[in-house]
């Protein structure tokens, strides 16, 4: 157990933390507020690439799971910001190879406020991980975990910043075992005054009809 006390009234206890490398990397923790103020929090995984969880609020005493899927190097952080601070440890982890093939490809990106819209086709229907790879550093940029069926898929990605211009930004798609493995660049369309209220609510719409039909 790892205790970070950053005042008597604000600290964080690490219960449990599994790191596994089979299928597609994954690590799996217990996040334990154990002051008496609450807060909310995220946790970063750095090594091939940099993925946050969700924003996460916790009550005193509450006990809340985290699980964050990845790229693992030989030298993977994981870092959790909390009470304005970061507490880091390191991961035994060594950097694992992919193959990559045409399983996905991200046919478009649309950016809206605080989330981004993928077009995604897929040419298998399986548990799937969407996480960024390469983005702007001022982003935060959340990872979509679900199902995708064989054809067009729309996924909804959340982030945190300002995006201003259109710009590339690059995904992985990979089934939770890893077997089907893709790495896509897209670049992000950022729609203006009327089109981009016509087209964030037919995305909208289009991810509420996807999954009410999957």
């Amino acid at each position: 157990m790892v205790n970070v006390d950053v005042r008597d009234v604000c600290s964080i206890e690490i219960k449990s933390l599994n790191a596994s490398l089979e299928g597609l990397p994954k690590i799996d923790a217990e996040i334990y507020n154990s002051g008496s103020l609450p807060y909310t929090f995220r946790v970063l995984i750095e090594g091939k690439n940099i993925v946050w969880s969700s924003k996460i609020f916790e009550a005193p005493g509450d006990l809340k799971r985290v699980i964050l899927y990845f790229l693992p190097s030989n030298g993977t952080k994981m870092k959790i910001y909390f009470c304005n601070k970061i507490f880091e440890r390191d991961l035994e982890t060594k950097e694992k190879v992919f193959q990559e093939g045409n399983w996905f490809s991200i046919n478009k990106a649309r950016v809206y406020s605080n989330f981004i819209v993928l077009e995604v086709f897929s040419n298998v229907s399986s548990e799937v991980v969407i996480m960024p790879l390469q983005y702007p550093e001022n982003l935060i940029v959340e990872s979509y975990v679900g199902r995708l069926k064989t054809g067009k898929n729309f996924v909804k990605i959340n982030f945190e910043g300002e995006i201003t211009s259109e710009r590339k930004m690059s995904f992985v798609v990979a089934t939770i075992d890893g077997k089907c493995f893709s790495i896509n660049e897209v670049k992000l369309e950022k729609k203006v005054g009327l089109e981009y209220w016509f087209f964030c609510i037919l995305d909208i719409f289009r991810i509420w009809l996807y999954w009410n039909l999957l």
